[in-house]
């Protein structure tokens, strides 16, 4: 029999991205929710999961063996950002806790803004690593996390997923690497003035592409520990200039400067995670290198473009 897998916020990057990956997989039968309808597929419904007398019908009518919890992310309002990822939340697993055994299987997804700068001395961030949070996005998330080991002790089915820094195809223009790569691709189409605005370049981050992470949270869901957290990274750092070179090397124009701002300096703060608990229990690797990814962000824009002027 087939399993059932439901994804809510099926047209954000990760959401989306995650269908795809399932798409590929046999016996595997993929259902999405999302407040706007953007995918004609007839799986794919419009819904607010604030509604919840219509959410508890409708996940009897699906009755998922795993839900990816997708919903979120980051919004400008701190007003969206609170409703989008703990309201939403607490509206799903209200409703999944009231639904009737065999229960579905949440998986919740956290962030490395959660844990906030890495602890003096230590060169990796593990899942013990104790949370402090210095943005307000990672406050939420954090509360999130709360909210899904809350329902873990009251007897729900539920794993968390910290993902760390993601790139590859979809990275959107919000992510520093979707934007350099929408900087590049505007200047290779005579959009733009050979420069590359940027934000303070320091500080390291750990990269993983957005393949890597869908067949991350897929091994979570089928064989990570109840109540427990995985952290999902590539086990290594890479400064903002060095990526920022690299794309800059696979441009099609080869005199892009880059222009710096000076208002920005000393904000970044390196991160690290280490990704041992989730190899672990799975058989999960990172496949794909960082200039893969790098070079499918950029090829993601350039199809874009060339979209665009089809239109």
């Amino acid at each position: 029999m087939k399993k059932r897998v439901l994804i809510t916020g099926v047209n954000g990057f990760i959401g989306h991205s995650l269908w795809q990956y399932l798409k590929q997989k046999p016996g595997i039968k993929i259902f999405g929710l999302d407040r706007k309808r953007i995918h004609k597929d007839k799986n794919i419904f419009q819904f607010d999961l604030k509604r919840k007398v219509e959410l508890g019908v409708l996940l009897s009518d699906i009755a998922p063996d795993y839900i990816f919890h997708l919903v979120g992310g980051r919004v400008r309002s701190k007003g969206m950002l609170a409703e989008s990822n703990l309201l939403a939340t607490q509206c799903l697993l209200d409703a999944v806790s009231e639904m009737p055994p065999p229960r579905p299987r949440v998986i919740i997804p956290g962030s490395a803004a959660e844990y906030g700068k890495m602890p003096s001395g230590k060169k990796m961030i593990t899942e013990k690593t104790c949370p402090e949070p210095v943005t307000t996005y990672g406050a939420i998330k954090l509360k999130q996390t709360q909210l899904a080991l809350n329902y873990y002790k009251k007897g729900g089915d539920v794993v968390i997923a910290r993902i760390f820094n993601v790139l590859g195809k979809g990275t959107p223009p919000t992510f520093a690497v979707g934007n350099f790569a929408q900087q590049i691709v505007a200047v290779e189409n005579g959009m733009k003035e050979e420069m590359i605005d940027t934000k303070d370049l320091g500080g390291k981050r750990d990269y993983l592409d957005i393949k890597d992470v869908c067949g991350a949270l897929w091994d979570i869901a089928r064989y990570g520990k109840s109540g427990e957290i995985y952290n999902i990274c590539s086990g290594r750092a890479v400064t903002m200039k060095e990526l920022l070179e690299k794309l800059l090397r696979y441009s099609k124009v080869k005199t892009i400067q880059v222009k710096e701002s000076q208002d920005n300096i000393c904000t970044s703060f390196d991160v690290a995670g280490s990704n041992r608990k989730l190899r672990s229990v799975t058989a999960w690797r990172p496949r794909a290198s960082l200039e893969q990814g790098l070079r499918e962000t950029l090829q993601y824009y350039r199809n874009l473009s060339r979209e665009a002027v089809d239109l």
